[in-house]
């Protein structure tokens, strides 16, 4: 049931992916094993294997496996010195990171680690470009318009459909077949958007 908002903030609902951004990413990787910043509803939606709710903290703690497929929070971070990690937060810190980038940061760190064989990462926050310049190393598609995303209320448990900002979809490939991997993103997403390989 679609409902009509105001100017709603960010912790009070979750955007979840629609259908045809990740049925081209099952496509891609023949599924998805993992998503790491999920919730049960986003789930329906995505259709990973295991999932990540925000108390699994999927960022801090878990480690990634296989397919993965991760659409971050839109909330900001702060590094916590007494507890030694990232937590979300709404005020303002020093140490304070667009999440969009910090859950980017943690999933090159992990591919490069080899926790996980492959992923997509999806973006409606394009500024994230501005702390991640290390994406362009990485394919990437530049959608050529703003995809209808779907908007989750925690309060009510309603959806609405609702037009997002520009969004960046960055792959990281399985190590063992790097250019067919590459290929075949550009084959599946060249008609979204700007391919940059």
């Amino acid at each position: 049931m679609a409902v009509r908002r105001g100017n709603t903030k960010s912790e009070h609902f979750e955007w979840i992916t629609n259908r045809d951004l990740v049925d081209s990413a099952h496509m891609l990787m023949g599924s998805i094993d993992l998503d790491p910043a999920s919730s049960t509803f986003a789930n329906e939606y995505v259709g990973a294997t295991e999932f990540y709710t925000p108390t699994d903290d999927g960022l801090n703690d878990k480690e990634w496996h296989g397919k993965v497929y991760c659409f971050p929070p839109s909330q900001p971070y702060f590094w916590d010195k007494k507890q030694d990690r990232w937590k979300v937060t709404r005020g303002l810190s020093p140490t304070l990171t667009s999440g969009h980038a910090l859950w980017f940061r943690t999933m090159k760190r992990k591919w490069l680690a080899g926790e996980f064989e492959q992923g997509i990462y999806f973006t409606n926050y394009v500024d994230c470009i501005m702390y991640n310049q290390d994406m362009f190393d990485f394919p990437m598609c530049i959608m050529k318009s703003r995809p209808t995303l779907i908007r989750h209320y925690y309060a009510d448990d309603s959806i609405e459909k609702k037009n997002t900002g520009v969004c960046l979809i960055v792959y990281m490939q399985p190590l063992d077949r790097v250019a067919e991997a590459t290929e075949e993103f550009v084959e599946i997403y060249s008609e979204k958007g700007r391919i940059l390989v």
